[in-house]
């Protein structure tokens, strides 16, 4: 079959965040940092790949926070991970989509 008439069914992994920070706040999990803009967010958890500093991989669940701030712009959005600590998102973590 030529290359031309390959059909493809995957849907390609994505970076989603290199973290920064990762803190404890009001809620269940821990935030990470930097901020982003999320015109229309998905709701609910998303299955999401941690790819640490050191090479190591960890699946975990993800939901995206966002500030309920009025204006022009899309508001602000984080990423608040779900059974993990701080100590568990170094920066450096990558955060990726699960294809």
């Amino acid at each position: 079959m030529p290359p031309s008439s390959l059909q493809y069914n995957r849907t390609m992994s994505e970076r989603l965040l290199s973290v920064e920070d990762a803190f404890v706040a009001k809620g269940p999990g821990v935030l990470v940092m930097p901020r982003f803009t999320a015109a229309s967010p998905p709701r609910g958890k998303i299955a999401v790949e941690l790819r640490l500093p050191d090479g190591t991989t960890r699946a975990v669940q993800a939901e995206i926070e966002v500030a309920h701030m009025r204006g022009p712009l899309p508001p602000f959005a984080m990423y608040r991970l779900h059974d993990v600590t701080p100590a568990d998102v170094p920066p450096g973590t990558e955060i990726w989509s699960v294809a």
